[in-house]
């Protein structure tokens, strides 16, 4: 019923597995002919079950890559019913004869592996049918017998099958056999329900009722061919649907890789601002981290902290040089054009999808924690925690470090002033936390001339980001 051939390279250990089986084969076929009675043999039903194993073989249903079903195994459950395990391996002989030319002539070690394990599996199915057969006229024990001897069968052949493409592709015996099998024992004992109203019909009406319940056959043969056929069109269905995903996945691949350049290039910008500048950027992402850290910040808020506090002031390119380095007091207007780098900011990041997520922290690192910060008024929780952590770590390294309108002020000086400011332009909590940290010296001084290692961190946040 199963046929099988593997497309392996035909290396050593395959060709001792298949001299094996047909050397079992042959052994079968042997000991069953002595199980042979020429006087009970109908020759005309004899040759109607051997034209009919020939010709379902000749017509068998592809499955997979070069695997084939027939409904020939009914004839040969037939075979051994009526006239015991000899006609049944001649009868499976007779099918691996017309396989070997079917659908194209097959190399001798193919033809060898497929007639050894027809016969052994008809060997083996007609012997445990000789050794369960009721007697003559019992309809159910008779179905019982076939039904188990018709499994017996498939074991054999798919089992035999399945070991020798396990051989050839180094792969599990099982896993082949599940691949390629686990659907067809249902359609199989089918298949086999037929080849026993053969004999059973043969017996009560003759050749008259083997033609009538050829019909079936038939109808078995056309539902194998249709569900395969069905099968063909979902599994070519299914590989279209592979080669658009993979397609997608690599077009993915490339937005990345192009969303990433652009993450560099506004690096670059920060670095191009004046590496003093880049410096303290540096310093204020490391301190920043340190305190989401402290805080017991998840690994992906860490990472928002990480690009929030290296890209804060990313908006001040848009904030003309005059009015950044002018040492006296801003006016109104120029005052304006400060504020706005907020908005700029997140407005720059919003055409890079993989640092979305980071455009409100962007946007709120100047809110304060009483609702008078800009430039949406937000207060307390209404602000994300990573803005009100880049907020102080930003402010502390503003204070102690020197601007075109003033000098740096101590480190301790600035604590104090961020202890005296929370609650009212800070969060006490986020303070207390950052306080904690800088009287760790580590964290700035890892920092200091570790730039371009910290802006490398920054990327690798985008991929934490993106996950």
């Amino acid at each position: 019923m199963v046929r099988r051939v593997t497309g392996a390279q035909e290396f050593m250990p395959v060709r001792y597995y298949v001299a094996a089986v047909a050397v079992l084969g042959a052994a079968a076929l042997l000991v069953s002919i002595s199980t042979i009675h020429l006087e009970l043999i109908d020759p005309l039903m004899l040759a109607i079950l051997l034209g009919l194993a020939a010709l379902t073989q000749r017509l068998p249903v592809f499955l997979f890559r070069s695997s084939a079903i027939s409904v020939s195994f009914a004839a040969v459950i037939a075979s051994y019913v009526l006239y015991g395990t000899g006609v049944g391996v001649f009868c499976a002989l007779v099918q691996a004869t017309v396989n070997a030319v079917t659908p194209t002539r097959k190399p001798p070690l193919k033809v060898a592996f497929n007639t050894g394990s027809f016969a052994a599996s008809a060997f083996v199915a007609g012997e445990l049918f000789r050794l369960l057969a009721p007697a003559r006229g019992d309809v159910a024990a008779t179905c019982a017998a076939v039904t188990l001897s018709a499994f017996a069968y498939f074991l054999v052949n798919t089992g035999l099958t399945a070991t020798v493409i396990a051989v050839s592709e180094r792969r599990s015996v099982f896993a082949v056999w599940r691949a390629n099998y686990a659907w067809t024992p249902v359609n199989f004992l089918a298949t086999a329900v037929q080849g026993a109203a053969l004999a059973l019909a043969s017996q009560a009406l003759g050749v008259f009722g083997v033609l009538a319940f050829t019909l079936p056959l038939g109808v078995a043969w056309y539902s194998f061919r249709l569900y395969m056929h069905k099968s063909g069109e979902v599994r070519a269905r299914n590989a279209e649907l592979e080669a658009v995903n993979d397609t997608l996945k690599r077009t993915n691949d490339r937005l990345e890789e192009s969303h990433l350049s652009v993450v560099g290039a506004l690096i670059g910008a920060l670095e191009a601002k004046g590496n003093a500048r880049a410096v303290q950027a540096a310093k204020t992402m490391t301190l920043a981290v340190a305190v989401a850290e402290r805080l017991g910040c998840r690994e992906d808020e860490v990472a928002a902290v990480r690009l929030g506090a290296l890209f804060h002031d990313i908006g001040t390119i848009g904030v003309p040089e005059a009015v950044l380095r002018k040492p006296g007091t801003l006016d109104e207007s120029e005052w304006r054009e400060v504020r706005a780098h907020a908005s700029i900011g997140a407005n720059l990041l919003a055409n890079v999808p993989m640092l979305e997520a980071v455009r409100p922290i962007i946007l709120a690192h100047h809110e304060r924690f009483d609702g008078t910060g800009y430039p949406r008024g937000l207060r307390e929780d209404e602000i994300p925690l990573e803005a009100q952590v880049i907020a102080v770590a930003d402010a502390f390294m503003a204070m102690t470090t020197d601007r075109p309108y003033r000098a740096a002020i101590p480190g301790k000086t600035a604590l104090r002033e961020l202890r005296a400011n929370a609650g009212t332009q800070f969060n006490p909590v986020v303070v207390e936390a950052f306080i904690a940290v800088v009287d760790r010296p580590a964290p700035i001084q890892a920092a200091a001339g570790q730039t371009q290692q910290v802006f490398q961190q920054a990327l690798e946040a985008v991929r934490v980001r993106a996950l």
